[in-house]
């Protein structure tokens, strides 16, 4: 058996390509057990390795490929083990697993687009901050003595920056780590679930980002509700799954608090009217309509290709406003600083001509 390794953890590019590969041996011809021992000597991660080890043993005494998983939740998540537990009750376990490959694809298509489009901004105002900090904490500190010595009157706007400057030299490093440890408490403060939930509950409400969290959340979810729902699992088991498979804590416990609604016979979009806050209009008709018509699978998948191009959308408009107003603060700051520097050995100039 492989060594287990010290975090447990896989990432969604390696489920995609074990789904896919497995699928693939399935579908060949070849047994569970071997097609697994093939994937284990040939996968890179080492949980996965650590996993498949245990699986094979497990399979080998007739066990189930999800009750092995099952003991690994924390890393494959409730959605991946129930879609392979259907599989194999079904026997259809090579279908399933290459719906589930499709589906991670298409999360992780999401999510590069997401933070591929977000990579260049941030790069700018990183750069920037860098920058000013360079200049107030190395730059200013080297003339300042010069300015002392000109004998005339500085500008408000060096003072300012002579103010500045002097402040980071003197509690620089004081600043930093209360940077640093203020970062440190915050991620350690994810840990629990009260600051989490409070925590998305302020993203949610932040103007510009809350549609946008809203829109993927929802796409997400439907992803996830139509690919449930057409492997044969019952929509009050969905919910559930669906409750431990979002991030975000406030949909997670609607989602839960959706289950039990369903279960008391009631239909789901009449939950879902209820928070208007959390559910887009269009989104809780295609919803009804579909529980109308049982067409429902087919709507969510509708959703989720509206909803992923309504991401799309907001953040290429999102970094389209963001561009020029980013250059805009750098050339006023640029602009500040080369004042700054510039008047007072102007003033001083004034004052030598005869």
């Amino acid at each position: 058996m492989n060594k287990k390794p010290f975090l447990l953890h896989i990432s969604l590019e390696d489920k995609i390509i074990f789904c896919k590969n497995l699928s693939l041996l399935l579908k060949s011809g070849i047994t569970l057990a071997e097609s697994l021992n093939i994937l284990k000597e040939n996968i890179k991660s080492k949980t996965l390795k650590y996993i498949l080890s245990i699986a094979i043993e497990d399979i080998q005494k007739g066990q189930y490929l999800a009750n092995t998983f099952g003991k690994f939740e924390n890393v494959f998540g409730k959605f991946f083990i129930e879609i392979i537990r259907i599989g194999e009750l079904t026997g259809t376990l090579a279908e399933n697993l290459e719906r589930l490959g499709d589906e991670f694809k298409k999360i992780e298509s999401l999510r590069r687009k997401a933070i591929t489009t977000l990579i260049y901004p941030a790069f700018i105002i990183v750069t920037m901050i860098i920058m000013i900090i360079f200049l107030l904490y190395f730059v200013f500190p080297k003339i300042n003595p010069i300015f002392e010595n000109l004998g005339v009157e500085l500008p408000l706007s060096t003072k300012i920056f002579l103010a500045v400057s002097n402040f980071l030299v003197k509690n620089g490093i004081y600043i930093f780590l209360a940077i640093f440890i203020l970062l440190a408490l915050f991620i350690f403060s994810l840990r629990f679930y009260s600051f989490r939930y409070f925590f998305h509950y302020l993203l949610l409400k932040t103007p510009i980002i809350s549609n946008l969290i809203k829109s993927y959340t929802l796409a997400e979810f439907s992803r996830i509700f139509a690919l449930l729902l057409n492997s044969g699992i019952k929509i009050v088991e969905s919910f559930e799954i669906c409750s431990k498979s979002i991030n975000n804590e406030i949909y997670k416990k609607v989602f839960k608090e959706a289950a039990e609604f369903v279960t008391a016979g009631h239909p789901a979009h009449e939950f879902f009217e209820k928070h208007p806050n959390l559910f887009f209009y269009n989104f809780v008709k295609m919803i009804e309509i579909g529980e109308r018509t049982g067409n429902l699978e087919n709507n969510l998948q509708y959703l989720t290709k509206n909803l992923e191009e309504n991401v799309d959308t907001f953040l290429e408009r999102f970094v389209n406003i963001l561009e020029p107003v980013i250059l805009v603060i750098i050339a006023i700051l640029i602009g500040f600083m080369a004042i700054a520097v510039v008047l007072p050995i102007y003033e001083l100039s004034e004052k030598l001509q005869p």
